[in-house]
């Protein structure tokens, strides 16, 4: 069995990218899968992952370089100042270390330096379709509706 976690803050604009994917993932019929939203990656998440195989987790992630570009298993950012923010890979090291389980996990990202609104909107959408695409294919997913996955897929534009 697998989970998507989509982390962030949707009072927060693109902070929100997480969330927002794991809305639009909830529209597929996903055998074996659950999906959780949360506001940021705590350590009590564990206890609903110890029954899972798979965990991909969902995220915005700083870059001041790469703004609305999707990343997966990105570098962690080296911060000196001591935050309330853990990472993914916290999460699988507790499973490991404490419940002896070795999931499979990916991170998929957003890039961007704002998060304090949606800037671009187009752009953003964009972005979330973009994942919503990979992991669909990734997955080999099929829509509740096969033709509504067909009709969004084809309304698509990414125009870059």
């Amino acid at each position: 069995m697998r989970v998507f976690i989509g982390y962030g803050n949707d009072l927060r604009g693109e902070d929100a990218f997480g969330i927002d994917v794991i809305k639009e993932l909830e529209k597929y019929e996903l055998e074996e899968t659950k999906f959780i939203s949360i506001f940021q990656l705590t350590p009590e998440i564990v206890l609903e992952l110890l029954d899972y195989d798979e965990i991909i987790f969902i995220d915005a992630c700083y870059s001041l370089d790469n703004q609305y570009s999707l990343a997966c298993s990105i570098k962690k950012q080296n911060s000196s100042s001591l935050t309330h923010h853990i990472f993914p890979e916290n999460i699988i090291a507790i499973l490991n270390g404490v419940y002896g389980k070795y999931p499979k996990y990916q991170i998929i990202s957003m890039l961007t330096n704002k998060f304090d609104k949606i800037y671009d909107h187009k752009q953003y959408h964009k972005v979330i379709y973009r994942a919503i695409d990979y992991i669909v294919e990734l997955y080999k997913y099929k829509s509740k509706n096969s033709l509504q996955y067909n009709i969004l897929v084809k309304k698509r534009s990414y125009n870059d």
